[in-house]
């Protein structure tokens, strides 16, 4: 059994809520940036609360903290904060990477060498957020949210009332930042639901807080690439160590994989080429059932 503590964590209180969470891009092809940190659980607060706290998604708090009540923490608890990353392989200058399996959305801009890290939402089971490379086509501000007939409909049927047009205001689900992709209909918006930032609870559109949004279409211009992926396992290197960073997988995922650590293995195997190192493979497979979120060291 891997500790979940034997990491560095701070005892750390950060103001009412923090957006916009940044970080220099490592040198010399490392690629693990930020720190873990933990917070205690305020009078009344879930787990959103204390996500939206942090500028993290609910559910990267709920990994991270196993055995915990998300919805009544009690008062005093000490939580894990999971700010530390690997940064995808897919990351690079004037790229957007949203990664599916982490609820998390990476951009590094044309001229900085930096990378900014946003939670988000994704789409529902039977309303996946494709997958695969894209560009924004269109940046609108204070959007109209023409209801599609696939959702309309759906709405319909299950007795739920719904207006085809939501005009801009605090009724629009789409928030007051909306960047359209070339694929479909699928945008990166705002939201007027801050719970379903790092959950499962669009219908396939991606879903930021209103702060890091508004942050986000101020940083990026139509043009922009957009890589969607799906991967709950990466690995990086900090110096000579190598981290493996594990997510469940999301539900489909799930029940086509079971119990299988492989595709963890797998990356670890791509990482390591060209490397003279050993890899304690026992903790490799811990780490991927364990799915806390933080990146563990695993030579």
């Amino acid at each position: 059994m891997i500790h979940r503590f034997c990491i560095l964590v701070f005892i750390f209180m950060w103001p009412a809520f923090s957006y916009g969470l940044s970080f220099q891009l490592p040198k010399n092809g490392d690629s693990l940036v930020g720190e873990a940190k933990t917070t205690q659980v305020k009078h009344e607060e879930n787990f959103s609360d204390i996500a939206m706290r942090f500028d993290i998604g609910y559910y990267e708090m709920f990994e991270a903290n196993p055995g915990v009540d998300p919805d009544n923490p009690p008062h005093d608890t000490v939580l894990v904060v999971p700010t530390q990353y690997v940064l995808p392989l897919e990351l690079h200058k004037n790229t957007i990477v949203v990664n599916l399996a982490e609820m998390r959305l990476y951009y590094q801009p044309k001229t900085a060498d930096k990378v900014y890290i946003f939670p988000i939402g994704i789409g529902k089971e039977d309303w996946e957020t494709p997958l695969g490379e894209m560009t924004i086509v269109k940046k609108t501000k204070n959007p109209t949210w023409v209801v599609p007939d696939s959702i309309y409909k759906f709405r319909k049927d299950i007795g739920d009332k719904v207006n085809r047009v939501f005009p801009p205001g605090p009724d629009n689900p789409l928030g007051k930042y909306a960047l359209r992709l070339s694929q479909g209909a699928y945008l990166i918006h705002g939201t007027n639901l801050a719970a379903g930032v790092g959950r499962r609870s669009s219908a396939g559109c991606i879903r930021l807080y209103e702060a890091d949004i508004e942050l986000l279409y101020n940083l990026v211009s139509v043009g922009t690439k957009v890589v969607i992926v799906n991967k709950p396992y990466k690995a990086g290197w900090s110096g000579k160590k190598l981290y493996l960073e594990a997510h469940m997988p999301l539900f489909e995922q799930r029940l086509e994989m079971g119990d299988d650590v492989k595709p963890a293995l797998d990356v670890v195997s791509n990482a390591i080429k060209g490397h003279n190192i050993t890899v304690d493979w026992k903790k490799v497979a811990a780490v991927a059932k364990e799915h806390l979120t933080l990146p563990r060291m695993i030579n």
